[in-house]
């Protein structure tokens, strides 16, 4: 009996209080562990699929990113930082534009990298 198909997206309390009077003793042991495994599964699923960057990965992204540019026009800049993050396992949905020139700024008014882009104006 292959109950997670069905109810795969649903823990074990969750269905036991959809089945309503069903207690965790009355289900059957191989039913309860395919929902724990299926369970277990779906957060594992969940946490590889929405991996964000934290602001070092954009540090370091630009920093890596501002080594590379040499001949790069300021409008490729972000595309490269985008195609670096997402070679690194990155989700870049909620990286923008600005986030990515404004970590750029920042680090080159650190001095930590050269303005190889020419467009931090002190």
């Amino acid at each position: 009996m292959n109950l997670c198909r069905d109810i795969s997206g649903y823990t074990l309390r969750t269905v036991l209080h959809m089945a309503r009077g069903l207690r965790e003793e009355d289900l059957p042991e191989d039913v309860i562990e395919d929902l724990m495994e299926a369970s277990k599964k779906r957060k594992l699923e969940r946490r590889m699929k929405e991996k964000l960057p934290s602001s070092r990965d954009v540090v370091e992204a630009v920093v890596e990113a501002a080594s590379m540019a040499t001949g790069l026009s300021p409008d490729e800049f972000p595309d490269l930082v985008y195609k670096i993050l997402e070679e690194k396992g990155f989700s870049t949905r909620y990286v923008n534009e600005r986030r990515i020139w404004s970590t750029y700024e920042n680090l080159v008014r650190r001095a930590v990298i050269k303005d190889v882009l020419g467009v931090v104006n002190w």
